[in-house]
């Protein structure tokens, strides 16, 4: 048995919790957040089956200039904020030539096909298999030109082995009558299923967490003591320190300066995303619904009509512009026309994205017992059961199914 430290508690951190636990090791969770309140909270909560093509494809790549100089368009960038980022955006950029974007999408589709599965495990696991709805989701397209954005994409995911429906919209419309009327086109994604709440995930697998003798600390992990090439244990905010024989970091945003202080250079930066709970919407959906030229989808969570999108580029600093949420919501309206929206419930997560799109996992060659759990970007709630058990298997020594070495935290 090993004493693990994981400086994070959103749903990549409880993941590999419960996956090093069972494993019977002694595991402590840093999370100084309310439960579930981080990145995947302000989501569509989709298990992205297939979302393997980079965000720094060309189609999307030609809008960002127009989109910059909208402070409402799906993407935009705070001035203060340029300079920091202009080795981050450089890098992105790089990543949009075929080659490079098929090697992304294939390695993603490696873990993505695994994700299904994995969710449905660890939610058995922990007693709660309702919280995986099973059910694709549905993308709107107003027309040709709408639709030739996404022509690669989706020629990119087949080819791999995503299963993507091409439908008119008013078939789309009669899967989901509360769509309007007017759109020409639309896909259906069969691989993608979504969760009925996300806070309630993550809530749920501390609990079990709690509840099988793990310890979760609402700290934050503050810095890290050394001997040599290992880290003998963690500092958490109010001072204390955990001795460890095993440290995980899957802190989203902030998982870089705690690499940094480890002599470590991740390329990571938190983009700003936006949600909105509608309470009383309305209208009904069974499917989320995304409208790609919007730049946000509607999930119908259980107790509510989540409507979430949009990356902004800030400081960690930055506070929200709670702007961009609302005009989601208005946005919204265009895909459902009898949306309410009296009641409403505005969140922003930092989702923690790498240059080339794939998350860092496992294990680093620079520390004896370190590794990651971070850099999930739009697929941390996706990925976060499988990233669990990679992470566990690394740490336990065991060979996984799979070769993560493009994940690997020394790839900077």
């Amino acid at each position: 048995m090993k004493r693990v430290v994981i400086a994070g508690g959103g749903v990549a951190g409880i993941s590999c919790a419960l996956a090093l636990q069972a494993d019977g090791h002694s595991v402590t969770v840093l999370e100084p957040g309310p439960a579930g309140e981080g990145a995947s909270w302000a989501s569509c909560g989709c298990i992205a089956v297939g979302e393997i093509v980079p965000l720094s494809q060309p189609g999307l790549l030609m809008k960002v200039p127009g989109w910059l100089l909208d402070p409402e368009a799906p993407l935009s960038l705070r001035p203060a904020s340029v300079p920091g980022l202009l080795p981050w955006l450089a890098r992105f950029t790089a990543n949009a030539r075929p080659s490079r974007m098929r090697a992304i999408a294939a390695d993603l589709a490696r873990l993505t096909f695994a994700a299904t599965a994995d969710v449905r495990a660890q939610l058995a696991d922990a007693g709660a298999p309702e919280l995986l709805v099973e059910r694709p989701v549905i993308k709107l397209f107003d027309g040709e030109r709408d639709k030739a954005t996404m022509g690669a994409a989706f020629g990119l995911a087949r080819e791999l082995g995503c299963t993507i429906d091409e439908i008119s919209g008013r078939e789309a419309q009669e899967m989901e009558p509360a769509i309007a009327a007017g759109f020409k086109y639309a896909a259906v994604l069969r691989d993608w299923s979504f969760v009925a709440d996300p806070k309630r995930l993550v809530e749920t697998l501390l609990q079990v967490f709690a509840q099988r003798g793990g310890t979760v600390l609402p700290l934050a992990c503050a810095g890290f003591e050394r001997d040599g090439a290992r880290v003998t244990a963690v500092r958490a905010a109010d001072g204390r320190r955990l001795a460890a024989d095993e440290v995980v970091i899957a802190a989203g945003s902030q998982s870089r300066g705690l690499a940094r202080q480890l002599g470590i250079r991740l390329q990571l930066e938190g983009l700003m995303g936006y949600s909105t709970g509608l309470q009383d919407a309305g209208v009904e959906l069974k499917h989320t619904v995304f409208y790609p030229a919007g730049g946000f989808g509607i999930t119908p969570y259980e107790r509510e009509l989540a409507v979430a999108g949009t990356v902004e580029f800030a400081g960690l600093a930055a506070a929200p512009d709670w702007r961009r949420a609302d005009v989601l919501v208005n946005r919204a309206r265009r895909v459902l026309p009898g949306l309410q929206a009296g009641t409403r419930r505005r969140r922003m997560g930092r989702r923690p994205f790498t240059p080339d799109t794939r998350p860092i996992i496992g294990r680093t060659s620079k520390l004896a017992n370190v590794s990651f759990a971070t850099g999930h970007g739009q697929l941390g709630l996706t990925l976060a059961a499988t990233t669990g058990r990679l992470v566990a298997d690394a740490i336990a020594g065991r060979r996984p199914d799979q070769d993560i070495g493009a994940f690997s935290p020394d790839r900077f």
